[in-house]
């Protein structure tokens, strides 16, 4: 009995020591979860900041584009000719609506820039039907409001080479185009002495071959010669070609009408001076009879 008892010692402290082990085990393994689960939220938590971090970088980002794409605006519309008032109070408000036709102010100067689509077939120099609407009202604006300033009508090309048409370069498809433009506002009434013409071709293109192909019609700050002479209403030397196919043929029957009439005039005076020599020759002998 005694030795059973003392087995039995052993064992109970065996058991003991198992059960207080297994207790610091749980103990030490519910500390561990707590901490998972600490951790597991502190980085949830950085996660969060992370990602509320990265849409105000974004959010930031976007900002700043935009005010670049502002402040590009503003540059832009600072460099921009203006379509309203330049610093002497000069205005385009008189050529605002016309089709066709896009009204700036650069400096002291009213440019008028008319698309080539608006007046000219391709390759051609004869102005459409279409163009004489806006060209006559632009001619009133000139004769109402600035019939003292000087004009300068330049044509302007894309890059293409010339190849179907009979112009040599694009500076005298350019040319012929601006004087064009500058017959039909001189039969309108604008002084045609007032009027100067420039081409510069293919070198001044803008953003497409479309946009490049243009005539400008500069209304100058600077006074045109006012002398008497130099006022008077001119018929361009190409006048049928700047006018059209109608014009030209009248142009034509009226150099054959001219030239009909000067035929006739030198043959009567052929005729009379024949006449007279004949009398001149028998009278002579009537006397001596």
């Amino acid at each position: 009995m005694t030795f059973t008892r003392i087995l039995a010692v052993p064992a109970l402290a065996l058991v003991s020591v198992l059960v207080g082990c297994n207790d610091s085990q749980k103990a030490a393994q519910a500390d561990l979860l707590t901490q998972n689960e600490t951790l597991t939220k502190q980085l949830e938590d950085k996660n969060n900041s992370l990602q509320d971090i990265g849409e105000q970088l974004a959010r930031a980002q976007q900002q700043t584009s935009d005010l670049q794409s502002q402040l590009e605006a503003c540059k832009q519309t600072a460099a921009a000719p203006s379509t309203d008032v330049a610093a002497s109070g000069v205005t385009a408000n008189d050529f605002q609506g016309i089709e066709g036709v896009e009204a700036t102010v650069q400096g002291d100067d009213i440019h008028l820039t008319i698309a080539n689509s608006l007046l000219f077939d391709s390759g051609r120099t004869s102005l459409k039907d279409s163009a004489r609407k806006s060209l006559d009202k632009v001619s009133s604006a000139i004769k109402n409001k600035f019939s003292d300033r000087e004009i300068i009508v330049v044509g302007y090309t894309d890059a293409d080479p010339i190849r179907k048409s009979s112009y040599p370069t694009n500076y005298h498809l350019g040319f012929e185009r601006a004087f064009a433009v500058r017959g039909y506002l001189d039969r309108k009434g604008v002084v045609g002495a007032h009027m100067g013409l420039m081409s510069f071709g293919p070198d001044r293109p803008e953003a497409s071959k479309e946009k490049s192909r243009r005539v400008e019609v500069i209304v100058t700050s600077k006074t045109a010669n006012s002398d008497a002479a130099a006022m008077k209403t001119e018929a361009p030397r190409n006048a049928p070609t700047a006018a059209g196919k109608v014009d030209a043929t009248k142009a034509t029957a009226n150099r054959a009408s001219t030239a009909s009439t000067a035929k006739s005039s030198t043959a009567s005076k052929t005729a009379s001076t024949t006449s007279s020599s004949r009398k001149a020759t028998v009278a002579p002998v009537t006397a001596g009879k």
